[in-house]
């Protein structure tokens, strides 16, 4: 039988996909008698062998009360690790068993290639980074599950997600316990499900303040502090290291992205181009007083004002935003007049 091997970046959606994959391959067998599970991580070096063994042990016998076997091993991508055995294991791969691994980070080169040579099925669980894939990839986790959802309700539940797309999972089961397979999600529908909302991006931050889009730049900033993912001082250092990139371009004759790359330190061709642009929109004046606005706030978080966090960074942000021409976003329109 088959290999299999699940990865990805976030550890709740490898789960949640190890899971659907377990169910599929269990199937209608007594679950206790065909299933075993092992995880790498949670045992001390000196231990992994041992595991690794037993791992390999369980994959090569039989169940006594099935025709098949699942066995079930996490987070081979852990170091130190022994993977000879495996290695050996999947060189003659037992025809009753589905070997299934799991791993988040980079696996050893031996067992890498044992896979391959075994032909291992992948699945990789993280999502694309643009958005134009990424919408794609909700939208096919949605027909996965039986469910349809239209093109507003769509660009609602991604702009909810931000960049926590693990919780992707839970959403589509209560909408699918809710509505059932038949029922094509609108707007309406999901909004009463999406509480608070997930992170963002940093670049969803600076992208707004520059294109001197305030509301945007505001909700961006209040999602990544409420989220927990940013604390005050982290959305700061991040600031920052915006502003203090752009002030190395200014004035220094830069002129082609490869050399405004050399200056900011980035390997991105794009980033050298948008911090170009940025600078040339602001000119110096402006970059001086986004530098004085970050020392003031920085003074403020530190108890200078007596104001509350949050208040700090919505000022800040705000003037930023406020000191680039406005543009008009579209998209959130859209969501607001939904919304109404």
């Amino acid at each position: 039988m088959p290999t299999y091997l699940v990865s990805g970046d976030d550890e709740r959606l490898i789960s949640a996909r190890l899971s659907e994959l377990v169910d599929e391959l269990v199937g209608d067998a007594d679950r206790s008698s065909v299933y075993e599970s092992y995880d790498l991580a949670e045992v001390q070096a000196d231990d992994r062998d041992v595991m690794v063994r037993q791992v390999v042990n369980a994959a090569q016998t039989q169940s006594l009360f099935s025709d098949r076997r699942v066995v079930v091993v996490r987070n081979v991508d852990t170091t130190p690790l022994d993977s000879a055995p495996l290695v050996d294991y999947l060189r003659a791969p037992a025809d009753h068993c589905h070997l299934v691994f799991t791993a988040k980070g980079k696996i050893g080169k031996a067992l890498n290639d044992a896979m391959k040579k075994s032909g291992t099925a992948i699945f990789e669980t993280t999502p694309p980074s643009k958005r134009r894939e990424l919408m794609e990839w909700y939208k096919t986790k949605f027909i996965e599950a039986g469910l349809k959802i239209d093109a507003l309700a769509l660009e609602e539940v991604a702009d909810w997600l931000g960049q926590d797309a693990a919780r992707l999972p839970g959403l589509i089961e209560v909408l699918t316990s809710t509505y059932g397979p038949k029922h094509r999600l609108t707007f309406d529908d999901v909004d009463p499900f999406l509480g608070q909302a997930g992170s963002v991006q940093p670049w969803d931050l600076t992208d707004a303040i520059d294109s001197g889009d305030t509301a945007n730049a505001l909700f961006m900033m209040r999602r990544m502090v409420r989220s927990g993912e940013y604390h005050p001082f982290q959305l700061m250092a991040l600031l920052h290291n915006h502003y203090t990139k752009a002030m190395r371009l200014d004035g220094s004759g830069a002129s082609d992205p490869a050399r405004a790359m050399a200056l900011i330190g980035s390997r991105s061709d794009y980033q050298g181009r948008k911090y170009l642009e940025l600078t040339r929109a602001m000119g110096p004046k402006k970059i001086f007083e986004a530098i004085n606005l970050l020392a003031r706030a920085d003074r403020a978080l530190r108890g200078g004002t007596g104001l509350e966090d949050e208040i700090v960074l919505e000022v800040l942000v705000a003037r930023l935003s406020r000191m680039m021409p406005a543009r008009q976003q579209q998209r959130g329109a859209k969501r607001s007049a939904a919304r109404r």
